[in-house]
């Protein structure tokens, strides 16, 4: 049995360039793995089945789980007759903007060429995983990454200095499907932060990192969810040296310069939404538990 963490993550920023024939919108975003986490059990099994558990009744595990999808094209890729039972613990939050999904499913198939011993280079991981979740090839390589495309372009980047976050959830989901949809075009177009962030990360200053960032789908979001504004204000209440929505949401996280300030943001805030997470940057996207 091989046990992994599968993190959630952020994005420091999110800008859209443009929009594909087919509907896809393009985008340049910088995304970080933060500590708070998934739980990925998976053994072996002597039949060829998928099967999948989940802690959480909502979360579906059949072929609509993105887990069963990446077994399902592992075992055709490596055309494996093979079998694998997955128990999720799911922590990271859903319809948050936090990637829980795709995490999971960037750690299901290192489990799987654990379990089977087969050697798959991160740039067919990427080829293997793109069509199946748009932030599963920033999982794979986790860390501090550009993300360009629709997310399948990958530029690993300086890591993020030394800071601590307070991720707050709402009550309320949001679809990215709706948010992208009620998208004010061609303004959204005309947002341009990523440079500067990536600029800030060579500065190796905090503040220098977060100085220009922006979400290209915030206002949008906030639109369809007001209380993502509320939490933001909140937030900076406590200390934040910055504040901003993850991916489309609904998700929150604040920025801290040091623990102290962000453990006592997040005992204040947790009492107002329970769904709220202190956690740091880390360099991966998943490890053994």
């Amino acid at each position: 049995m091989i046990t992994l963490k599968s993190h959630a993550k952020i994005n420091i920023c999110l800008d859209l360039t443009g929009r594909r024939d087919d509907g896809y919108h393009l985008l340049r975003t910088v995304m970080q793995t933060v500590t708070l986490s998934d739980i990925i059990k998976m053994e072996k099994l002597d039949s060829p089945q998928i099967k999948i558990s989940c802690n959480l009744p909502y979360i579906p595990t059949d072929h609509r789980n993105i887990a069963h999808k990446i077994s399902a094209a592992f075992f055709d890729r490596v055309g494996i007759d093979g079998g694998v039972y997955i128990r999720l613990k799911k922590y990271i939050p859903s319809g948050a903007g936090l990637g829980g999904g795709s995490s999971d499913g960037a750690a299901v198939l290192e489990g799987l060429c654990r379990l089977y011993n087969v050697e798959m280079p991160k740039d067919e991981r990427v080829k293997l995983t793109e069509k199946i979740g748009a932030d599963i090839p920033f999982f794979i390589y986790g860390g501090t990454a550009l993300c360009e495309g629709i997310g399948e372009k990958i530029t690993p980047l300086e890591s993020l200095p030394e800071c601590w976050f307070v991720i707050v959830k709402p009550k309320a989901s949001l679809s990215t499907p709706s948010v992208f949809s009620s998208l004010s075009i061609p303004e959204v177009f005309e947002i341009n932060s990523t440079d500067l962030v990536i600029a800030g990360l060579k500065s190796a200053n905090i503040k220098n990192v977060f100085a220009s960032a922006r979400n290209a789908l915030e206002d949008a979001s906030i639109k369809k969810c007001p209380v993502i504004a509320d939490i933001k204000k909140a937030l900076y209440s406590q200390g934040a040296i910055f504040s901003m929505m993850s991916g489309s949401g609904s998700a929150v996280y604040g920025v801290f310069t040091n623990k102290k300030t962000a453990k006592k943001a997040y005992n204040h805030i947790s009492r107002i939404c329970k769904c709220s997470y202190i956690a740091k940057p880390c360099m991966s996207a998943f490890e053994e538990f």
